[in-house]
Formats: structure tokens, C-alpha cells, sequence
């Protein structure tokens, strides 16, 4: 019976060839999808989790180091190791107001009573501190976290020894107390979902920074959380536990150097419900479309084929030019829809062949006006970029005329000197100079802080300083960098301008070197190829950063022979990526020095540069190069 139908009927026919053409496919098609789906999402939920966590613990770690290396820094200046209270007291008050975040400074002698502190409070005891007893047994850096006194907020105690440089003696604690304030914004702002969150624990379970600020000001602590107590025993990565409420969670665990640990953790529920929903949505989806297949299937079988002939017919004529004709129905569906549609079709055509001169030339009217709109609109653009590139091209050559040419570098008698500088864009952000002044020549190298048009600005600004301030014989280190100090920071708190400036100041003297300001490692390769590294960390501030830099200055002097050779550069070389996204390095640097040492000047800068293009290759240049050499 049913072939007999199939063979008599064209409803069940466009029926089943129809449903059995869609449906059969869509469910194979919607099944695989879902389970892939599913594997996807799950994938990706893992995924989001430890970029997240990724995220945050470097963030964690990178406030961590800084902090350290504030510590270090201020541990190592002159005043402190002078153990003096007075000295002190000036170092921890200036130091305080370049770092905000820190509300408390102070040293404390080895009986753990405050020499100095950097507020107004009065001197107390600290001997019973953890951080004091173990910066005292010799831990280099310590932690402890605290509840602020005044604020009842965490803080984090930093501390470390103070030690002679020649005894290696220790002479005292140098300890700092910082807000958490930047730790607790970045846990809050990892979000995923409804349910997921980030905290931060320290080496003991201890909550340090929690979305949730009650549990962070109670100090609770979690060393039996799953996830926690997972990390104390030395395990990190991705972990699934349920907890006190009999709730799934997906979790992913970094322990930091210093040993705190950062968890980021969501519901599995909340990860795979997209899954569920994608899986309700399929089969529901399939069930309405095997609905409106059949229905409209059915539909086009009973109404479509007679008002399709008389459409086909009604097509034909107009195609041999009869107008006029019109198809009368009162359907309402689709057929009905075309049917007036063809009607409203013929008007068209009609209404098109009386008025289709008029409408032409309405349009190339419009299309006039537009164009003399766009040519108009191009010109002035043209004018602005020809405007613009103009300035660009200024300043660049404005760079350029003021570095030292060869003529003054050959005319610089008993050293083989050879520079270079290339700008990442039009206008570059480093900048170098080498003067002669009676008390030696002076060779002088920065890096402003990005590239472009303002960093270019900024590089002019100090190399006149510069060249003003060697020029009237202001060639003593402290005040040299008081003064360039003070100028430059008054320019770009007039200009209002966030940038600043590493920069380092090489006298070279007979036989020794007066190196001072904080800029990158300062290289010299001794006259048998041995290689030597002066760290300027310590010797300065970036210049412009605050206007008050006179307890951070110091210097160093190196002696020198006939054919060391001296090597100053800025982080465009050592930062240079290859197309691997890898750094060019300081291990790289000494390497192609120690390779060309006994060659002149001018080689060993060949050298250096074109093995950093080898290594960069086809790979886009991102900071400014600049490279200074010069020879004993």
C-alpha cells in the first residue's frame, strides 16, 4: 500500500524525500557536534583556568620581586650601612615618598630594637619578629604577613640583612611593610563565569589576598582546603575536589618562587552546564525542524503546484513583453506572498520603462556630488599626512644632527671609538653622545622610556641638558645628575608627560673608567678577551621618575689598559626577539665580544650588529638599537 501511495501521491513523496534528506544527516551531524562540543568546552574551560591562574601568579611574582628589589636597593645605600640614625632616618623618609604603597620603613639593630623608621611613631622592639630572627640567622629575604595596626588591613613585612660590603658582617635588619592593595585588585579582577574566583595563600596556608575581604582581614587559614593543602604538599597544576557543601570544582594551582601558592577555581557544574545546554538544544532543535519539515512539506504539496503554473505562465509573458499581467489570489502564504510580490514586480517593471532617463540622471547627479565629497575629503587628508610626515622627518633629522659625527670621534685622540643608533620607528627614544671635557672624555647613553614622536622629543631635551652641563665643566657625578635631574623632570612636568629615562655617564679617564647612574650593565673586555660586567642597578635612578634623586646616586671606578675595550648599549639588543619569540641576551652579547676582543672598534660594532640581525631575521624591530665601542 504504501509504494502504491508513494507512486500515486507527490505530498508523501516531497515527504519523505525531503525529511529523509535533512533529518537522517542533521541528527548524525548534531550528535557528533555535541559530543565535540563538549570535549571542546571542557578543554577550553582547563584552558581558561590556567591562563587565568598563569596570569595572576606572574603578576603575583612580579609585585613580589619588585618589592624585593626595593628592599635591596635601599639595604645597599651608603647611609644605611653607616648604621647611623640620622642618616638612615633621611634615606627611609625619601624612599617612603617615591613608594607609596609602603606605609613603614625602618632598620633595627642586632637586638632587634628600631634604629630608624621612616614614620613618626616611636622606636620599639622587635627582637620577638619572625622575619627579624630569620633575617638575623641569614635568610637573604624574608616575609611574614601582618594585620596593619592602624588599618586592621593585611600587609606583607619584607626584610633582609644589612651587611658590609668587605667583612660580609651583619650589621642590622632593614625591614618593610607594603599594603596588599595591588595583590587584592588582581585577585578580584579574575572573573570567570558566575562562580569562579582567585585567591592567593602564603607558604603556610594563610589567606593573603581573597575576593571575599572579610576572610582576607581575619588572616583565615586554609591549609585544609583541598586545593591548598594539594599545594603545601608540593603538588600544582589542574585539580577537581568537592568541598564542605558537597560542591565539584575545577581548580589549577602555581606555586611562586617564594613559595606562597595562587589558586584559581570554578564550579564544574557552571563549567559543563554550557555542555548540557548545547545537548537540549540539539535534540530540541531537531524535534522542530522534523516538525516543519513535514508541515511545510506537506503545505507545498497540496497549494504550491496549481499558482506555480500560473506563475510560470504569467513569467513567460512578461518575458515576451506583455506587461499587463496580473495574478489574482487571495492566498496569504508564500504562494500568495510571490503572487503579489510578481504583481507589485510587473508595476515596477512598468513604472521603470516611463521614468528610467529621469531616475538615470538623478543618480549620476548624486554620484557627482559624492564623488567632488570624496575627492575633497582626500585632499584634505593628503594635506594633513604630507603635514604630519613633515614633523616626523624634522624631528628625525633634528636627532640625527645631534649625535656625534666621525669627524669628532676620530679627532678624540688615544681612543678607537664606533657607535651606532637605529630607531624602531621614524623617531627614536635612545639616545647617546661622547664629549670632550678637561676631565676626560664623557661618554653618555639613555634610553627613553617607548618610541615615537614623544620619547624623540624627550631625547632632545636631554642631550642639550647633557652637552650644557659638560660644557660649563659640571662634570662631578652627583651633581651632574642633580642638576639633568632636576631639568628634565621640570620639562615633563610641564609638557605632562609620564615618560623617563635610564641613562649612564662613562668618564674614561687615564687608565680607569668613573662609571655612575642607572642604565644596563656596563661591558669591558679586557686586552686578553677576558670579560667583565659592572651592574649600574645601583649606581642612580631613571632620570625624570621623581625630582628629588640625590640618595639613590653613586658611582664606580674600574681601571682600564691599552686595548680593553669598552661595550655600552641599550635593551634593544639584549631584548631583540627572534621569529621563536626568543630574547638575543646578555650571554649572546659576550659571546660575539669575546670572539672579535683583539679587532678595532668599528669591527667589533659590525660584528655585534650583524649577528643581531642573523638572530632576528625576517622578525620586526621593536625597540630602538643603539651601540657604543670604543678601545683603550
Amino acid at each position: 500500500m504504501i509504494p502504491s501511495l508513494i507512486h500515486r501521491s507527490l505530498r508523501w513523496r516531497l515527504i519523505l524525500l525531503i525529511a529523509s534528506s535533512i533529518i537522517f544527516p542533521m541528527l548524525s551531524t548534531l550528535l557528533l557536534a555535541t559530543y565535540q562540543a563538549g570535549q571542546i568546552l571542557q578543554k577550553e574551560a582547563k584552558q581558561h583556568l590556567r591562563q587565568e591562574n598563569t596570569a595572576l601568579a606572574n603578576n603575583v611574582n612580579q609585585w613580589d620581586q619588585n618589592v624585593v628589589k626595593i628592599l635591596e636597593n635601599i639595604s645597599q645605600q651608603p647611609g644605611i650601612l653607616a648604621m647611623d640614625a640620622a642618616a638612615q632616618k633621611a634615606i627611609l623618609d625619601a624612599s617612603s615618598r617615591v613608594y607609596e604603597d609602603i606605609y613603614l620603613i625602618n632598620t633595627i639593630n642586632l637586638n632587634g630594637m628600631n634604629i630608624a623608621r621612616s614614620d613618626e611613631a616611636d622606636l620599639t622592639d622587635y627582637s620577638d619578629r619572625t622575619y627579624f630572627q630569620q633575617a638575623i640567622l641569614g635568610e637573604p629575604i624574608t616575609r611574614e604577613i601582618v594585620l596593619g595596626r592602624t588599618s586592621a588591613k593585611p600587609a606583607v613585612v619584607f626584610a633582609t640583612g644589612i651587611i658590609n660590603d668587605i667583612t660580609q658582617e651583619t650589621l642590622g635588619v632593614l625591614a618593610l611593610a607594603i599594603k596588599l592593595t595591588d595583590v587584592t585588585e588582581k585577585v578580584q579582577a579574575v572573573t570567570l563565569g558566575q562562580t569562579g574566583f582567585a585567591f592567593v595563600v602564603d607558604e603556610r596556608g594563610k589567606i593573603l589576598a581573597h575576593p571575599n575581604i572579610e576572610t582576607v582581614y581575619s588572616l583565615q587559614d586554609f591549609r585544609d582546603y583541598p586545593p591548598v593543602k594539594a599545594l603545601l604538599e608540593g603538588n600544582s597544576g589542574f585539580f577537581m575536589f568537592e568541598d564542605e557543601n558537597n560542591i565539584q570544582w575545577f581548580a589549577h594551582t602555581v606555586v611562586l618562587p617564594n613559595h606562597w601558592g595562587v589558586i584559581v577555581q570554578q564550579q564544574q557544574r557552571e563549567i559543563l552546564e554550557r555542555v548540557y545546554r548545547f545537548w537540549t538544544f540539539a535534540l530540541f532543535l531537531t524535534l522542530i525542524i522534523l516538525i516543519l519539515v513535514i508541515l511545510i512539506t506537506w503545505q507545498i504539496a497540496n497549494h504550491i503546484i496549481d499558482p506555480l503554473q500560473r506563475l510560470s505562465q504569467a513569467f513567460a509573458k512578461t518575458g515576451q513583453g506583455d506587461l499587463n499581467q496580473i495574478i489574482l489570489t487571495n492566498r496569504k502564504d508564500e504562494v500568495g506572498i510571490l503572487s503579489q510580490e510578481f504583481n507589485e514586480m510587473a508595476q515596477q517593471l512598468k513604472d521603470l520603462f516611463n521614468t528610467l532617463e529621469d531616475k538615470v540622471a538623478s543618480r549620476t547627479e548624486k554620484l557627482s556630488q559624492a564623488n567632488a565629497e570624496i575627492i575633497l575629503l582626500n585632499q584634505k587628508l593628503s594635506d594633513e599626512n604630507l603635514r604630519m610626515g613633515a614633523e616626523l622627518v624634522m624631528l628625525e633629522k633634528m636627532q640625527r644632527m645631534v649625535l656625534p659625527n666621525p669627524e669628532e670621534l676620530s679627532a678624540i685622540d688615544g681612543l678607537d671609538i664606533a657607535a651606532h643608533m637605529q630607531p624602531a620607528s621614524e623617531v627614536g627614544g635612545d639616545y647617546y653622545d661622547i664629549l670632550r671635557s678637561p676631565s676626560g672624555v664623557a661618554f653618555c647613553i639613555g634610553d627613553v622610556t617607548g618610541h615615537g614622536l614623544e620619547s624623540g622629543l624627550l631625547m632632545v631635551m636631554t642631550q642639550v641638558t647633557v652637552r650644557t652641563l659638560i660644557n660649563l665643566g659640571l662634570i662631578c657625578p652627583y651633581d651632574f645628575f642633580i642638576r639633568l635631574n632636576e631639568t628634565i623632570f621640570q620639562n615633563i612636568e610641564r609638557i605632562k608627560s609620564d615618560k623617563n629615562l635610564t641613562f649612564a655617564l662613562v668618564i674614561y679617564q687615564e687608565n680607569k673608567l668613573i662609571i655612575s647612574g642607572q642604565h644596563e650593565e656596563v661591558i669591558i673586555c679586557r686586552n686578553n678577551g677576558e670579560i667583565e660586567r659592572v651592574d649600574t642597578i645601583d649606581l642612580g635612578l631613571p632620570i625624570g621618575l621623581t625630582d628629588d634623586i640625590s640618595s639613590f646616586l653613586s658611582y664606580t671606578v674600574i681601571h682600564v689598559q691599552p686595548g680593553d675595550t669598552v661595550i655600552l648599549y641599550t635593551d634593544g639588543i639584549t631584548e631583540a626577539m627572534n621569529p621563536e619569540e626568543k630574547l638575543y641576551g646578555m650571554d649572546r652579547l659576550c659571546a660575539i665580544i669575546s670572539q672579535h676582543w683583539n679587532q678595532p672598534a668599528e669591527q667589533i660594532k659590525n660584528a655585534i650588529l650583524e649577528d643581531l640581525r642573523q638572530f632576528i631575521g625576517e622578525q620586526k624591530i621593536f625597540d630602538d638599537i643603539t651601540l657604543v665601542v670604543f678601545k683603550c
